[in-house]
């Protein structure tokens, strides 16, 4: 990632000199670039001015304008500049000879003393250019694309063979590039020759004889984008009758609404709050009711998006016993979430980026946390502490470009790639090669085994271990009685308590991520956010009630499984909110243990209505509890408060 050519940093003379007309525009034009290097870099894309941008170069700016037309024309021009330099360099060298860890370690290793040649000038390719918005996404492309194309040049055999996919080709390049945007916005650039040695480790693991081509283009259908959102419809003027909890809701989504859309046709660091209440349909003064600024209306938008993703991995893993069926669960879900939210999916993949440096650490938190459940999958298996990052970015960028192109709709047509891009590193080339065999037995309707006997052979359990306890229930005669096979059976479980084991981890891992999208949802209110944690939780509870029961058993087995889910899911829970629930004052416990004490009350209302059989009935006492629990937390007055405002929406 060279940087353009540095003219010299004097102003040209004053009057006639010896340059020509061209040669004048030249050097201008190089300094025009160095300055939106070293602005953009300090200030972002928005808070830089066309005036700051002349000053700093020693041009006035009726020459700027003269160059360009304006801010945006200047920066795309000094990102060809660099992308150009850089490409053309990097394109010329020879490949390294040898394998493809050593070949790909060469290219990577070259683009990486690019990036340490000229940081500046990198981060603006790579991370400033995103705040341009659809300028700067095509550009973010552009240099995805060429960086494939040097890694293809890699992968590539005397003899013609490509030995990597498309796909892994494409992932490998949006992971490298994640990579360098992490590393270039931290300023901790010291580590990237080692992590371009475990890139290339990684990206080897793909090695094949049989690469896949990508997914075809779908012949285009119809669009339905034109359709109008239910949101668009404002609410009456005047006295309407609206009961006010309804009436805040509807105006906090249609915000929520407009940061999608202005991200998608303009990038937010550009964004105004007053464009975002325009879009919205309110004023200015009821935007400021709702969000103290524009980046918290971004952030409240990017953390409703990034949980209901989440979520969807995690229920889906949640329900497989199995790490491969579990990750092969949640890639499924995750696309089928994409498909049903595509504006969601794009703010998510391609559009983040253009909130600058407001954005960048919610970025990184949604990166971190699916990081985390790659990690987990792997197990035992050693990866390079940088690679599940770098997948999760790579993912982003592969599954980024479809949503670019159009192909949100056709997203499922992704996941055999995606199987074998998570497959690979996690548990090897031969489950994977076996694991998208079993998705192309399932798409041709050759499926064996129904996707719920664990399900329902779980919760057939734990309706005979709470009538019957644990020592008494036999799993065999369960399935007998549920006409489940016992090769199933045996191929699920190991026993009668690790059925219940994994029943409860299931239970508790559903509830703690509902919880957990339901709070992120009113973040910036923690009251509100809690009340409607709990809300969640109940409706699960209710939704669940065999599996509510047996988790609320006094069967002492049963305490022991409880006990260490309990702990493990309430630190997961406070992880997934950010550890955002304030004690009431300084003296109260901290969140981790007053968390652990609302529990025990909670659990005890719960074993109560299981044991009058009442749980589908427990939602009812939603105020009651909500009082009772946010009280420790928040105080008598806030938690007052939440109970009159949400008492309207019933």
């Amino acid at each position: 990632m060279a940087s353009v050519r540095r003219p010299s940093t004097q102003p040209l003379p004053r009057g006639r000199h010896a340059l020509g007309s061209e040669e004048a525009a030249a050097a201008h034009r190089a300094r025009l670039h160095e300055a939106v290097i070293k602005l953009l870099g300090t200030q972002g894309y928005g808070g830089t001015s066309v005036d700051e941008l002349a000053s700093a170069a020693g041009v006035s700016t009726a020459t700027l304008y003269g160059l360009f037309a304006g801010k945006q024309e200047l920066v795309l021009d000094t990102f060809d500049a660099i992308a150009g330099d850089a490409g053309g360099r990097l394109r010329t060298r020879a490949v390294a000879e040898g394998d493809l860890r050593t070949a790909l370690a060469d290219v990577l290793s070259a683009v990486v003393d690019a990036v340490l040649r000229q940081p500046e000038a990198a981060r603006l390719a790579v991370v400033d250019i995103a705040a341009l918005g659809p300028s700067g996404v095509q550009r973010r492309r552009a240099l995805t694309d060429g960086l494939q194309e040097l890694l293809r040049r890699a992968a590539t055999t005397g003899d013609g063979l490509t030995v990597l996919s498309e796909p892994a080709l494409g992932v490998l390049a949006g992971g490298t590039l994640h990579v360098l945007d992490r590393h270039l916005r931290s300023g901790r650039m010291r580590p990237l020759r080692s992590a371009a040695l475990d890139l290339a480790t990684w990206g080897a693991m793909y090695e094949t004889d049989a690469p896949q081509p990508a997914p075809p283009r779908r012949p285009a259908v119809a669009s339905h984008n034109g359709a109008r959102s239910p949101l668009s419809q404002g609410l009456p003027h005047g006295r309407h009758g609206l009961p006010a909890a309804f009436v805040h809701r509807h105006q906090r989504e249609r915000i929520l609404e407009a940061v999608l859309t202005l991200s998608a046709e303009q990038g937010f660091e550009v964004t105004s709050a007053r464009e975002l209440a325009t879009r919205a349909g309110l004023s200015r003064q009821t935007f400021y009711q709702h969000f103290p600024t524009k980046e918290d209306a971004w952030s409240a938008a990017y953390d409703q998006a990034f949980l209901e993703l989440f979520s969807a991995a995690w229920h889906a893993g949640a329900a497989r016993r199995e790490p491969a069926a579990k990750v092969t669960a949640a890639i499924t879900a995750c696309l089928e979430q994409l498909i049903a939210e595509p504006g969601r999916a794009r703010l998510l993949l391609v559009d983040a980026p253009s909130a600058g440096t407001a954005g960048s650490a919610a970025i990184d938190r949604a990166t971190q946390a699916f990081a985390r459940l790659i990690a987990g999958a792997a197990g035992e298996r050693e990866l390079p502490a940088i690679v599940p990052l770098a997948m999760v970015g790579g993912i982003v960028s592969l599954v980024g470009g479809w949503v670019v192109e159009d192909r949100t709709a056709d997203l499922a047509d992704l996941t055999p790639a995606l199987v074998e891009i998570l497959f690979v590193p996690l548990f090897g080339s031969r489950a994977a090669r076996a694991a998208t065999r079993r998705l192309s037995a399932g798409a041709s309707g050759t499926a064996a085994q129904p996707a719920d006997d664990e399900l329902r052979l779980m919760d057939a359990f734990a309706r005979a271990v709470v009538a019957d306890g644990l020592a008494a229930t036999r799993l065999a005669d369960v399935a007998q009685r549920e006409e489940i096979a016992l090769d199933t059976v045996n191929a699920l479980f190991d026993d009668e308590l690790d059925c219940a084991t994994q029943a409860l981890d299931v239970w508790t891992g559903q509830l703690v991520a509902a919880a957990a999208g339901a709070y992120l949802s009113a973040a910036l209110d923690p009251p509100l956010a809690a009340h409607r944690a709990l809300e969640a939780v109940l409706t699960h509870v209710a939704r669940t009630p065999a599996l509510s029961a047996l988790a609320v058993s006094d069967d002492p087995q049963i305490v022991t499984i409880i006990s260490k889910l309990r702990t493990r899911y309430a630190a997961l829970f406070l992880q997934l909110v950010g550890g955002q629930l304030p004690a009431a004052d300084a003296r109260a416990p901290q969140p981790a243990a007053l968390l652990e004490v609302v529990l025990e009350g909670f659990l005890a209302v719960v074993g109560r209505f299981a044991q009058e059989e009442r749980l589908a009935e427990l939602p009812g006492e939603l105020t009651a509890l909500s009082l009772q629990s946010l009280t420790p937390f928040f105080g008598e007055a806030e938690a007052q408060r939440v109970a009159e405002q949400t008492a309207a929406l019933r």
